[in-house]
C-alpha cells in the first residue's frame, strides 16, 4: 500500500505540474481590434477588427477584455457603454446589451473609465474609475446590479479564487483588493518606482501558475507626459502591489500609439477548483486512473499466486 500511495502521489504531482504551466499567449484589445500576444516575445499579431454598429454608430473604444469560464471573450465599449462578446478567431463583436450608464460619466465624452473581469464562477464585475463604483453584470443581457462605491478610481479589475483586485487610475498608481459585498477598495500597495509617469490605466490577468500579468496603457497620457509608441507588458506582485515592467508589446503599425485597454490570459481560477488540479474527465486524470488500476491489478495477481 505504501508503494501504491507513492505511485499515486507522484502521478498527481505530474498532473499538477502540467496544469500549472505559465501562460505564453494572451489576448489584448486596442480601440476596435483584437490582438493575440506572445508573452515571451512581447509581440502582438492582429486577430481582427470590430465591424459591428449599434444604432448606426460603430462599436469602438473597447476595453475590459475578460475570459468567461467557458472560454468566451467579453468586453465593454467605453464610448457606447455596451457589453459585447468577441469572437476569439476573428475579432468580430456582437452586442449583448446596453449597460444603461449614460450620463454617469464625466466631461465632454461622458467618460466612465470602465474595467471588467469575470471570476472563476462566471460572475462578471464592472468598475468605473471616474464614478468610483462597482457593479455585477448579467452576461446574458448587460443589465447591472449596483454593489457599492469603491472609494477610489479603479481603472482595471482582475479575479482569482474568491478575491477581486483593482488597479488605480492615472493619478493613483496603486494595487487594491476589492470587497465583493460592498465594493470598497482597500490598498495593498503602490506599484512602486517602476510604474511609468505616463501610465493611464492597467489591464490585468492571472495565469494558471498565479503570475499576475498586466498591460500598461498610456492613452491619454498623464499631464506633462507623452504617449509612448507601444503599451508595455508588466507583472505585479499581488501580495505587495509592486510592478515589474518587462518592456513594450510591439506589433503591426495599427497598434503603434494606440492604447491597449483590455487584456486576458484565460479564465480566472475559482476557489473551489484550487484543490482539483485536473478535471475528473480530463485525459490526464483518466490516464492516471488507468495506470493506478493497472498497478493495483498487478499486485492483486501476485498476491493470489497467479
Amino acid at each position: 500500500m505504501r508503494t501504491l500511495a507513492c505511485f499515486a502521489a507522484a502521478g498527481m504531482l505530474a498532473v499538477v505540474a502540467f496544469h500549472a504551466n505559465a501562460a505564453t499567449t494572451a489576448y489584448g484589445e486596442a480601440f476596435d481590434t483584437l490582438y493575440k500576444i506572445d508573452l515571451d516575445a512581447r509581440t502582438a499579431t492582429t486577430v481582427g477588427v470590430s465591424t459591428t454598429s449599434s444604432g448606426g454608430t460603430p462599436v469602438k473604444g473597447l476595453g475590459g477584455l475578460t475570459t468567461m469560464p467557458d472560454g468566451s471573450l467579453y468586453a465593454v465599449s467605453n464610448a457606447l457603454k455596451l457589453l459585447v462578446k468577441i469572437d476569439p478567431t476573428s475579432g468580430a463583436t456582437s452586442v449583448v446589451g446596453n449597460l444603461n450608464l449614460e450620463g454617469q460619466g464625466t466631461g465632454q465624452f461622458d467618460a466612465l473609465d470602465l474595467g471588467m473581469a469575470a471570476d472563476g464562477h462566471g460572475v462578471v464585475w464592472l468598475s468605473s474609475g471616474t464614478a468610483q463604483k462597482l457593479w455585477r453584470v448579467d452576461p446574458s443581457s448587460g443589465s447591472l446590479t449596483f454593489v457599492g462605491s469603491t472609494g477610489h478610481g479603479i481603472s482595471g479589475l482582475v479575479a482569482r479564487d474568491d478575491a477581486l483586485y483593482g488597479s488605480g487610475d492615472l493619478t493613483d498608481h496603486t494595487f487594491y483588493r476589492i470587497d465583493k459585498g460592498t465594493g470598497a477598495a482597500t490598498p495593498i500597495g503602490s506599484f512602486g518606482p517602476a510604474a511609468p509617469a505616463a501610465l493611464n490605466s492597467v489591464s490585468m490577468s492571472f495565469d494558471a501558475d498565479g503570475t499576475l500579468w498586466a498591460v500598461l496603457n498610456y492613452v491619454p497620457p498623464a499631464v506633462g507626459t507623452t504617449v509612448p509608441d507601444w503599451s508595455d507588458l508588466a507583472t505585479i506582485d499581488p501580495a505587495s502591489g509592486l510592478m515589474t515592467v518587462l518592456g513594450p508589446i510591439t506589433g503591426p503599425e495599427s497598434l503603434r500609439g494606440i492604447g491597449m485597454k483590455g487584456f486576458t490570459t484565460g479564465p480566472a481560477r475559482a476557489a473551489a477548483a484550487a484543490a482539483s488540479p485536473a478535471p475528473i474527465g480530463s485525459p490526464w486524470a483518466l490516464g492516471l486512473l488507468g495506470l493506478l488500476l493497472t498497478f493495483v491489478g498487478m499486485r492483486s495477481v501476485r498476491r493470489v499466486g497467479l
